[in-house]
């Protein structure tokens, strides 16, 4: 009975210190995670000041983006990142689909948030209110967008979306894949561009 009790105590604590071990991990994943989404996006601000992120207005979610035409989103992103790891994978994913721009990201750009489009849609439809008339009068440029980076295992690559809208039938963006070379971010292939 005593070989019983031993036993099963030490499963116990087997059990108890591989869960605090992956929430160490977990933690430990997330404070890597947004130092590398800060870096990166601070250098893609940068370097597309002239280009698709040069409106003084940008989006807290993404908005003025294309998303692939790929019926599977995740094994499309796994494979251009060669990401095997799906727990990796997963709270990558969890990060990118839950991530808002803030202040702190882009502190010369006005942020947009989903509320104001929930209420500029709102006026549309009660008429009177033109979108594109408040953009023009209040976003130099128009809007852009920026998602949050994806990054493989090693946070030494990464997935990243942007874009612009400049009018009803102006814009574009492109998908891009980004590598880190000598602490910085370099763009090493676009694809899935789009123009309006």
């Amino acid at each position: 009975m005593k070989n019983i009790f031993y036993i099963s105590f030490l499963f116990l604590i087997l059990i108890f210190s591989c869960k605090s071990h992956i929430t160490t991990d977990l933690k430990k994943l997330k404070t890597i995670d947004a130092q590398k989404t800060t870096e990166i996006i601070t250098q893609i601000l940068q370097d597309e000041s002239k280009g698709f992120l040069s409106s003084s207005c940008i989006t807290e979610k993404p908005k003025a983006i294309s998303y692939p035409m790929v019926s599977d989103f995740d094994e499309y992103v796994k494979n251009h990142l060669k990401i095997e790891d799906t727990v990796h994978y997963n709270l990558q994913s969890h990060l990118y689909k839950n991530f808002k721009l803030t202040a702190d990201l882009v502190p010369n750009k006005k942020i947009l948030t989903q509320e104001q489009f929930e209420e500029f849609e709102k006026k549309s439809e009660n008429g009177g209110f033109s979108f594109w008339n408040w953009l023009e009068t209040n976003c130099e440029n128009g809007y852009s967008s920026i998602s949050k980076p994806i990054f493989n295992e090693t946070f030494d690559l990464a997935y990243v979306q942007l874009g612009t809208v400049c009018g009803g039938l102006c814009g574009g963006g492109e998908e891009r894949i980004y590598e880190l070379i000598n602490g910085k971010w370099i763009e090493k292939e676009s694809f899935g561009s789009w123009i309006s």
